[in-house]
């Protein structure tokens, strides 16, 4: 019977339970005879084109690792004697197939042989059996003999089906037939009396784990229940998750404990020997069961493993890391537990692929939205500013609120907030397009109502359903007046110098986008020295109220009188503004101090920029501190400004991966520093501990327990695009 006889029965009504019955007798048989592992029956497909199980004989966790479809033309020992018509024994050294490199069927050292079932009226498909080490060679003749016989009585019966009209294409799903035989297996795992007791209790394991990674959002969390279902199971001490980025292997998490092997495998390059790497190479599991094994490579292992369990994450063909566990004593792994250790291992690839995509969808949506966002705020030495943002908790991780602030022409400075709608890449995107456009219409001179009327039409003109609110204020330090326009935007609260606050009267117009009878309208209100203009989005709204001003003015009335950090101030009002549980939409906040012209003379202030990995940007920053204090007579506070300058600028390049601005300004009563980056991650000073292995392994934040210590006071604020480690050092 040709491939064309096949697909013309495919019509015909199936055979049924008459013809499994037969095939898993014949197989079952063939198992049990040989003392193979597990096998399959694979029959054509309606299209010919595959080879699919029919079915399958052994015990959970065997029949799970056996493939249920191959191509035909497949480097596959059953696609090979179902193609040559004759038998086909992947183990067997002398076998000589040219061109073709068989591919086990199961992804770690097994023996396969394969049988076609074929008569003289036609080719059915395959009888395959499946061995485990140490059966490493070829099938002796005798068991050959049976298997061969068997195949033949089996391919007989096919004929007679064939004969009488019925389909021999393989059917939608396998059937199963179990083979309970717990005899050899090692203790610990089910009840060896118990028929089936010793595979189900193994994949009980297998299932538990796939159910808590399926809620398992972060490769921390992906570690921690791999820990919590491996390692207590298996006997295991530690388990280590490794992946490969940009050619070296990083640690993401362990669990457990096992001295020296995580610094074995941390930075491991691909081309070196080691077990993690030649299983990446491979993507085949790696199982090493005692010291002598061990011994073979210098690389990845510790002095304290006595057995390793390596497996492949990530899809078989391009490994993306390695999962190893850690034995204090040799351990043995025998057939079942290698299957379900490698099961194991393709659900943790999964799981850490979806981590990975997740963390690069976040990372991507992220550095949009910082890039959106201005990399540092126009000051001017009269008007102090800072600003905050937090994104809403959405799918995306992504909002349409943006601030800003301008330096205009005229020595003016121009503060923006505002709030597109949506929390979708089609949201920021025209922040962004809103944002730019509104600082070339500032800078270009327009008045307030001006700005807001052209950055109206733009957003019209748009291929954009989204509509969008906006502050605009525009500063003369001089005067200390500012001229304040919203386009449906809450108001701005301004905090006088007495701490009393108060709400301007401005009119709120209309959101940009919508048309409007008329311009703009705008109010004028005069800054008093010490004055603090609070701009903000109207997610600072809590639910019980719901409206903007009033929450806005709780934040900003919760922030002690005494305090005159702007940079607390602004961590004050967003430690009490709606938390992340809580919170339906972004935040931004943009303070500004106006500082007027104290004594009637103008305040020092400088910056320099220091060019992203440039070390050398220490020294300069160092001299540059040292200098300006030098020529504002405070020299004697230079070698602790110094210092903390050093290592504040000294984190920023190391771990920031940006630029780094640096700020310095005189006040009355201290000398303040800044150093601002693009990195939100907070810097936190990392105690030095009595552990050397905890020593060893922390990256940062040592040089912080100097600032700490020298500063009078310190703190580090994360902005949207960054974050800003500022400290103060009183001058009297």
């Amino acid at each position: 019977m040709t491939l064309e006889n096949h697909r013309h029965l495919s019509g015909v009504p199936s055979p049924g339970p008459e013809r499994d019955a037969v095939i898993g007798a014949a197989l079952s048989r063939a198992v049990r005879r040989t003392g193979a592992y597990c096998g399959a029956v694979y029959l054509l497909t309606e299209d010919g084109t595959h080879l699919a199980a029919t079915v399958l004989c052994g015990s959970p966790p065997a029949v799970f690792a056996m493939p249920d479809r191959m191509p035909v033309d497949g480097p596959y020992a059953s696609s090979l004697a179902f193609r040559l018509l004759e038998p086909v024994n992947s183990g067997d050294p002398e076998a000589s197939h040219p061109g073709v490199q068989i591919v086990p069927l199961i992804p770690f050292p097994y023996s396969t042989v394969a049988v076609p079932l074929s008569t003289s009226e036609g080719r059915y498909g395959t009888l395959t059996l499946v061995w485990v080490p140490p059966r490493r060679r070829r099938l002796p003749e005798e068991d050959m003999r049976r298997l061969t016989c068997i195949a033949g009585g089996l391919a007989g019966e096919l004929a007679g089906f064939a004969a009488r009209g019925a389909p021999l294409t393989a059917p939608r799903a396998p059937v199963i037939v179990p083979i309970y035989d717990s005899a050899g297996r090692e203790p610990g795992w089910g009840l060896p009396e118990v028929p089936g007791s010793y595979g189900t209790s193994l994949m009980y394991q297998v299932y538990k784990l796939t159910r808590a990674l399926n809620e398992a959002s972060s490769l921390r969390e992906i570690v921690e229940v791999a820990g919590q279902r491996m390692l207590v199971p298996f006997g295991a001490r530690c388990l280590t998750l490794a992946t490969l980025r940009e050619g070296r292997l990083r640690i993401d998490g362990h669990a457990g404990s096992l001295p020296g092997l995580n610094d074995e495998i941390q930075d491991l390059r691909l081309p070196d020997s080691s077990p993690c790497t030649d299983v990446i190479r491979t993507g085949t599991p790696l199982f090493l069961t005692d010291p002598e094994e061990l011994s073979s490579y210098s690389h990845g292992t510790a002095p304290g493993a006595q057995a390793l369990a390596v497996l492949p994450v990530g899809s078989r063909a391009a490994p993306v890391g390695a999962c190893v566990l850690g034995f204090s004593e040799p351990r043995r792994f025998n057939a079942e537990e290698r299957s379900v250790l490698v099961m194991m291992s393709d659900q943790i690839g999964l799981a850490v692929e979806r981590a990975q995509r997740g963390e690069n969808e976040r990372a991507l949506a992220q550095g949009l939205q910082k890039r959106l966002l201005p990399r540092t705020l126009g000051e001017l030495p009269q008007v102090v500013t800072t600003a905050r943002y937090l994104c809403a908790p959405t799918a995306t991780g992504m909002g349409g609120d943006w601030y800003d602030a301008v330096c205009l022409p005229g020595d003016r400075i121009g503060l923006v907030v505002g709030d597109v709608e949506g929390h979708d890449i089609d949201s920021a995107v025209v922040m962004g397009q809103l944002r730019s456009a509104l600082r070339a219409y500032a800078a270009e001179g327009h008045d307030p109502a001006g700005v807001l009327a052209r950055s109206s039409d733009l957003l019209a003109d748009l291929d954009t359903d989204l509509l969008a609110t906006c502050c605009f204020v525009r500063i003369d330090p001089q005067t200390g007046s500012a001229e304040v326009a919203l386009a449906g935007h809450p108001v701005p609260l301004v905090r006088e110098p007495d701490g009393t606050i108060t709400v301007p009267d401005v009119p709120a117009n209309v959101p940009l986008g919508v048309p409007m009878n008329g311009a703009y309208r705008t109010a004028e209100i005069v800054l008093r020295q010490g004055a603090l203009l609070m701009l903000y989005t109207d997610g600072l709204a809590r639910p019980a109220n719901g409206d903007p001003v009033m929450s806005a003015h709780a934040l900003l009335g919760s922030v002690e009188q005494g305090e005159t950090s702007l940079e607390r101030i602004a961590d004050r009002v967003i430690a009490v503004a709606p938390d992340h549980e809580t919170r339906r939409d972004d935040i931004a906040v943009l303070l500004a101090r106006y500082e007027g012209y104290p004594s009637g003379e103008r305040c020092r202030i400088d910056r320099m920029a220091i060019q992203r990995h440039d070390l050398q940007g220490v020294r300069a920053a160092r001299r540059f501190v040292r200098r300006h204090l030098r020529e504002w007579g405070l020299e004697e506070l230079a070698d602790d400004l110094e210092v903390m300058a050093s290592e504040v600028v000294t984190n920023a390049l190391t771990h920031a991966d940006s630029d780094v601005e640096v700020r310095l300004r005189e006040y009355p009563d201290r000398i303040h520093l800044e150093v601002r980056d693009t990195d939100p991650n907070p810097a936190v000073p990392e105690p030095i501990v009595l552990s050397e292995e905890a020593n060893a392994v922390a990256e940062h934040g040592r040089g912080l327990i100097i600032v700490s210590g020298l500063a009078a006071t310190w703190g580090n604020s994360p902005s949207g695009r960054g974050k800003t480690v500022w400290l103060d050092i009183f001058t009297t």
